[in-house]
């Protein structure tokens, strides 16, 4: 052999050479592959996961601190109730990434549809529930946001007294009814009342501290369900029941299918 190889260091290095190719081809296989993951993880675990009672204002501090880690309502919303159930139950929370939820923010990456703090709770809602029993939770979250002044006493409280953990502005933000679940009209609702800028510290604060009261309220309809006592509060606009009677199923004109008051956008268009 040339260079004055011998036949054993020829054999030598091939071998030596093919168990690094070797763990090489395997760790290409392993990175195209990934270990699944043990049984105990959430891909093993029946769905809807199992939930404990938490307490509403711990969520509601934790909404609200949440939404200012630059991660948006959306996530906030979603955090405060998985971490509390994380902290509650242990598996299958513990592999739940919370970003999951970021895409949320400002109605949708920004586009101002629905509500990131009602996007987030409803999620952590449809996790420990069944269809039937989360479009009914859900149901009354997003009609309590609609016809609730926002943000709540008990969350303006919170921010005079600084009592969050992240505590941006300690004055009293004027309230408002959405009347809707967009964040859209939500946030320009409130601005048009207040004369305050989209892009200000207080529009900022209000969606934080809204963010916490829908948090509280999501896990206060949970903890009433677990407890077998929960009963309904919304109740459909008289505008949203006349307009669906028409429009919706069964009606005569059958091209509509919200829940949501169309008045509010469209006005009356019998009138024009």
């Amino acid at each position: 052999m040339k260079n004055g190889s011998t036949r054993r260091e020829f054999i030598t290095h091939s071998v030596k050479y093919g168990a690094i190719l070797t763990a090489g081809l395997a760790g290409a296989a392993c990175a195209t592959h990934p270990v699944s993951p043990p049984e105990s993880s959430a891909q093993g675990h029946p769905w809807p996961w199992p939930y404990a009672k938490l307490d509403p204002e711990v969520g509601r501090k934790l909404g609200h601190d949440a939404y200012f880690s630059g991660k948006g309502c959306s996530y906030g919303s979603f955090h405060a109730i998985i971490q509390g159930l994380r902290e509650k139950v242990g598996e299958p929370y513990i592999y739940m990434p919370d970003e999951i939820m970021i895409y949320g923010h400002g109605g949708g990456a920004g586009w101002g549809g629905l509500c990131g703090a009602l996007n987030g709770a409803a999620a952590a809602i449809c996790l420990v529930a069944d269809k039937k029993t989360s479009d009914l939770l859900i149901s009354e979250l997003f009609g309590w946001y609609t016809q609730t002044d926002l943000p709540t006493d008990r969350s303006n409280e919170y921010g005079v007294k600084k009592a969050y953990g992240v505590n941006k502005y300690d004055q009293l933000l004027p309230q408002t009814k959405s009347g809707s679940i967009l964040c859209h009209t939500s946030g320009t609702t409130w601005c048009n009342k207040t004369g305050v800028s989209i892009t200000d510290v207080k529009r900022k604060e209000r969606c934080g501290r809204l963010t916490g009261d829908t948090v509280a309220y999501a896990i206060q309809i949970l903890n009433d369900h677990l407890d077998q006592k929960f009963k309904p509060t919304y109740v459909q606009p008289q505008s949203t029941t006349t307009c669906n009677s028409c429009h919706g199923k069964g009606g005569e004109i059958v091209n509509v299918l919200s829940k949501m008051d169309c008045v509010q956008c469209h006005g009356d268009p019998h009138k024009q």
